[in-house]
C-alpha cells in the first residue's frame, strides 16, 4: 500500500505538470482594443441591518432593498455646450414600506447612504474621484459625484458627474 502512495504521489505532479497548457503562439493580434468609456446604466439599492432576524450563527441579517431609477438622463459632454464633463441624472426613488423588515427602515433611507452600481463599456474600468464613494459600497449621494471610466484600451478617459434626486 505504501508503494502504491510513493508511486500516486510522483505521478500526480507530473501528470498534471506535463497535462497544463500556456498558451504561447497563435494568439490572434487583432482583437479589438475597445475604446468606449461609457456609462450605460446605473442601479442604486438601500442596505441596513435587520436586528429582527438572525441568521444561523446567530447574527444580523444584513437586507437589501432595490431602489427604482427613473427618468435617467445621460448627457455627453461634447453633445451638451459647455459641459465640462459628460453627466448623468436621475431620480431614485424609496419603494413602499412592505419592502423592509421592520416597515420602519423605509424612514431611514437618505441620499447620504446609498449604495450604486453602473454597467460600463465593455472591459473598462471605474474609480471614484475625489470623495465619491467606490461603486457598490454604501456612500453619500446627496452631492454630485465624479467616476473616471477608463476604456479598456487605456487611451480613452472619460470624467461622469452622478447626480441623483431621490423620492420618497
Amino acid at each position: 500500500m505504501k508503494k502504491y502512495l510513493k508511486v500516486n504521489i510522483l505521478v500526480l505532479p507530473t501528470v498534471v505538470f506535463i497535462l497544463s497548457s500556456c498558451l504561447k503562439s497563435g494568439l490572434n493580434k487583432d482583437l479589438p482594443a475597445f475604446a468606449d468609456a461609457k456609462i450605460t446604466d446605473i442601479f442604486f439599492e438601500y442596505r441596513y441591518l435587520d436586528s429582527d432576524s438572525h441568521s444561523s450563527d446567530g447574527s444580523n441579517l444584513v437586507r437589501v432593498v432595490q431602489l427604482p431609477v427613473s427618468n435617467k438622463e445621460f448627457k455627453l459632454k461634447e453633445s451638451t455646450p459647455g459641459a465640462p464633463t459628460d453627466s448623468i441624472i436621475a431620480t431614485v426613488t424609496v419603494p413602499s414600506s412592505d419592502k423592509f423588515t421592520p416597515q420602519t427602515e423605509r424612514d431611514k433611507v437618505t441620499a447620504s447612504y446609498l449604495v450604486c452600481k453602473t454597467n460600463i463599456s465593455t472591459a473598462a474600468r471605474i474609480e471614484p474621484v475625489a470623495t465619491a464613494p467606490k461603486m457598490g459600497t454604501p456612500g453619500d449621494f446627496s452631492l454630485p459625484r465624479q467616476y473616471k471610466v477608463i476604456a479598456a484600451d487605456g487611451q480613452v478617459e472619460r470624467i461622469w458627474t452622478l447626480k441623483i434626486i431621490l423620492a420618497k
